[in-house]
């Protein structure tokens, strides 16, 4: 129905497992998990709340990447189950629970925009204290 938000119809993407977890050469750690439903256009919709999507639409199953600076970075194809969630080293004690932030507040629609917006704000300060503090060292 048009008007309506990502996640008032019910749609409750949730993490089956996570396949596989390793830590980059930069420190970074990547987790591969399975959902029990394939990511799709209102999930991607919902995501451009809270950072920067990009979509390659011209591929067999169309490629995204969704960037949250210092948070998180998500990459994969919609239609598909599985994603790829990359954490900062600095930061990872702090956002480690985002992707499932996302995945949760996505049911609420317009509130759980709402609601991820003030868990992001809280997470962010805490983040630029700790830069602030890495500074002064």
């Amino acid at each position: 129905m048009k008007g309506e938000l990502p996640g008032e119809r019910g749609y409750t993407m949730r993490i089956v497992r996570s396949v596989q977890s390793k830590v980059c050469v930069d420190g970074s750690l990547l987790k591969e998990f399975l959902l029990d439903e394939p990511l799709n256009g209102e999930f991607l919709t919902f995501l451009k709340h809270f950072g920067t999507v990009r979509l390659l639409p011209r591929m067999k199953m169309p490629y995204f990447s969704f960037e949250k600076e210092d948070f998180i970075s998500i990459k994969g194809f919609v239609g598909d189950p599985v994603v790829e969630v990359r954490y900062r080293k600095d930061f990872q004690d702090l956002t480690l629970d985002y992707f499932h932030l996302l995945l949760y507040y996505f049911r609420e629609g317009q509130s759980g925009i709402e609601k991820l917006h003030g868990i992001g704000l809280t997470i962010q300060k805490k983040i630029d204290v700790r830069q602030r503090q890495d500074q002064e060292k």
